[in-house]
């Protein structure tokens, strides 16, 4: 199923042999390379693709990634002490439950468990609020270890087309939820405008964000987006033509006064502390936005940065730590409990990708 179809019907035969292939090669490669290491495979957007191909699924077909996700969860063994949690639409929410569930069985401190449920939160959140780049999501999984350690998976649409999240608990370390925290976004299309407040260039946005909390309500209530001199021109709309392509700063938007009038006048800590306050949603931080842009000067960044999937297999892992994954993937599976015949077919069509001699399809 291509991407174009957006989100996915269930091919219950394919789920099938997905379902004989991926345990097997999951368990050699966590008795192997460990939990962490699994978790850093599926958070990769080269490694994953590796991943994908190996039980003959696609990283850039959402109904792959369905299947791809699904086997997993229902196939997890004790033995790898992982977990996996979340799923489709309103499934997605039902993650703090699973997590609270799986802690007694992991060993998981209270501690633990709530950073998980932040994380599950939070990576949900950002994709759907702070990166404003038109898509919306309807997968979200959080693959979890007893360590604590995470990666989350997310697909979100627009017009019939898909984008997709990667992340990684060990990139949050450093980068926390909102400074560039992905650790992949690959996508069908690129968006004309996209207004993602985690983008480096974009930290004085957030910064002005914050600023204009301390600002009177009444003050903000005068900000009229979408009139008079800020209308929205043809110009605003890529060359293309696109539909529903408007730049951000000047579309209409719908503000939840409600939410700002708690934190009005003592602006939270930091931007992610923002972001995480409940009713803040996307237009009202957009409206944030736009009034930082009016009364502070503050112009954001509006270029899509997302990869193509098209593109992702020509332009190369960025560092050696991707290359190691794939062949230490290429390895799990030569030494699997496979058949050798599978085993052998398998793991030298994975080894032609890593070098470059095969296409980007299935097969």
């Amino acid at each position: 199923m291509d991407l174009a179809a957006g989100p996915p019907t269930f091919n219950r035969q394919l789920y099938l042999e997905v379902s004989s292939t991926l345990p097997v090669i999951v368990d050699s490669f966590i008795g192997y390379f460990g939990s962490s290491e699994f978790l850093e495979l599926l958070s990769d957007p080269w490694s994953f693709r590796l991943f994908c191909r190996s039980v003959n699924l696609n990283n850039d077909d959402a109904g792959s990634i369905v299947l791809l996700v699904s086997a997993l969860m229902n196939n997890v063994r004790s033995d790898w002490e992982i977990s996996v949690a979340g799923g489709l639409y309103a499934k997605r929410f039902t993650v703090p439950d699973t997590v609270e569930r799986e802690a007694s069985f992991m060993g998981l401190s209270e501690k633990q468990v709530e950073w998980l449920k932040y994380s599950s939160r939070m990576t949900a959140k950002v994709d759907d609020v702070a990166v404003q780049d038109g898509f919306r999501l309807w997968l979200h999984v959080i693959i979890f270890n007893s360590k604590a350690e995470w990666a989350v998976i997310q697909v979100a649409s627009k017009a019939g087309l898909n984008r997709l999240y990667q992340w990684h608990s060990g990139r949050i370390a450093y980068s926390k939820f909102t400074v560039e925290p992905h650790t992949g976004v690959t996508s069908a299309m690129r968006s004309f405008y996209s207004l993602d407040f985690t983008l480096k260039k974009n930290i004085e946005l957030q910064k002005g964000c914050l600023e204009i909390l301390s600002y009177p309500l009444a003050r903000l209530k005068s900000i009229k987006p979408g009139l008079g001199g800020n209308q929205t021109r043809l110009s605003d709309f890529s060359a293309e033509g696109v539909a529903g392509e408007v730049n951000p700063l000047t579309a209409p938007v719908r503000v939840s006064w409600s939410a700002l009038s708690k934190i009005a006048g003592s602006p939270p800590d930091s931007f992610e502390d923002l972001l995480a306050v409940k009713g803040v949603g996307a237009e009202t931080l957009r409206f944030l936005a736009i009034c930082s842009n009016r009364l502070l000067g503050i112009t954001p960044f509006l270029d899509d940065v997302a990869v193509l999937f098209s593109e992702l297999h020509l332009r190369g892992p960025p560092d050696n730590t991707a290359y190691q994954m794939m062949w230490d993937l290429i390895e799990a599976v030569r030494y699997s409990a496979l058949s050798g015949e599978k085993s052998r077919a398998i793991a030298t069509r994975l080894a032609l990708m890593v070098e470059g001699g095969e296409e980007n399809q299935a097969g």
